[in-house]
């Protein structure tokens, strides 16, 4: 079982952003490895980043409270979840101090360090909306969606390079992605790293760059995918497709789709529980008898009971909704609405009448009992 990202920083799950915030840096104080070098003390703190890492961030924070610790663990990656997320940034913004030397950065910890020391350009994610009906989300479908984001060049198939030119090495940074500034201050000799401005840390340049997308290797378009859409699914269910979000020099973000439910004429829905309204003629509420009612998978047969009244709820077991990522199914919910005739035959007037007559006479004999 996955531990609880919540129990981890010590907050409750209603925790404001401020409160994770602090909870977060005061453990970061007690187990940085500069401060606790013990083996245990990385762990936790490798724990305490994670947490983080996913709860200060609301869009991730929203999938993990949806999902659980257990089902998150399962459908996210560690990349994912440290995706635009910058440990040592935190940490420098929360006034920590603290060095790594020859160990890297925090970052490297967790395995997401990237050649000569550049990071990861993965694209941005992309959020996208999407409709189903009631039956759609119950069943399970396929949609058919276009997506506007940022992809690889289809004339340079992402290389940058113009076809038949070559790729060669970036003079400036000489390859490795990266420019190192040196300069004289009062307190000695400062060195200062960053990106190559010339070929953006790739350390690439071109003989000739490809016209279409000037040698960036992407360009903005529209990717029609198909996309399915699992069954139980609810409104503000969230889904994620993998690698179809922007385009980054070392890969694409993930497309997330934002999933809204249509209101049904028939069924209302209720989480995983579905009512439904059944009219019933006077006589078969007070006899009893056998109806039709809707159902997911068509009409179903039940019985009302003898002396049924408006008002009356029925239960069908397991015919309301699936519930999302599980084998089981909710209930559907019969609402019994008992109907009075507006108008009547003179052969039912008449039977009516006798009938209140007998009524009556049940009713003068009980009072003379009393």
């Amino acid at each position: 079982m996955a531990e609880d990202y919540y129990d981890i920083l010590g907050v409750s799950k209603n925790a404001s952003q401020d409160e994770i915030k602090r909870a977060y840096r005061k453990l970061a104080m007690e187990l940085h490895p500069d401060r606790n070098p013990s083996k245990e003390a990385t762990e936790k703190f490798k724990k305490i980043n994670e947490s983080y890492a996913v709860l200060s961030d609301p869009e991730k924070r929203k999938q993990y409270d949806m999902y659980g610790p257990d089902s998150f663990s399962q459908h996210f990656t560690q990349e994912d979840i440290f995706r635009n997320f910058d440990i040592d940034e935190v940490l420098r913004n929360m006034g920590f101090n603290f060095g790594f030397g020859n160990e890297g950065t925090v970052f490297d910890m967790f395995g997401f360090g990237t050649q000569k020391g550049r990071a990861a350009d993965i694209g941005s994610s992309i959020l996208e909306h999407i409709s189903v009906t009631l039956k759609e989300a119950a069943k399970g479908t396929e949609k058919k969606i276009a997506v506007n984001h940022i992809k690889a060049c289809d004339s340079c198939s992402g290389s940058g390079a113009e076809k038949g030119s070559r790729i060669i090495r970036c003079e400036r940074c000489n390859g490795t992605g990266q420019q190192k500034t040196t300069r004289k201050t009062p307190f000695g000799i400062m060195q200062s790293i960053s990106t190559c401005s010339k070929c953006g840390g790739s350390g690439k340049d071109f003989e000739k760059p490809c016209r279409k997308c000037g040698g960036r290797g992407v360009i903005r378009g529209q990717d029609k995918i198909d996309v399915k859409i699992p069954k139980g699914v609810s409104t503000g269910s969230r889904l994620r497709v993998r690698g179809m979000g922007d385009m980054g020099m070392d890969g694409a973000g993930d497309l997330y789709l934002d999933i809204h439910v249509q209101n049904d004429k028939t069924f209302n829905r209720d989480g995983d529980d579905l009512h439904v309204d059944v009219h019933v003629p006077f006589y078969t509420a007070a006899l009893g008898g056998d109806v039709t009612v809707p159902t997911l998978d068509g009409e179903e047969k039940i019985t009302i009971p003898e002396g049924t009244q408006t008002g009356s709820i029925i239960s069908l077991k397991g015919k309301g909704m699936p519930v999302f990522d599980s084998a089981k199914y909710g209930n559907e919910v019969v609402h019994v609405i008992v109907d009075t005739p507006t108008k009547l035959s003179a052969e039912q007037r008449e039977l009516l009448e006798k009938f209140a007559g007998i009524e009556k006479g049940h009713a003068s004999s009980r009072k003379k009992w009393f």
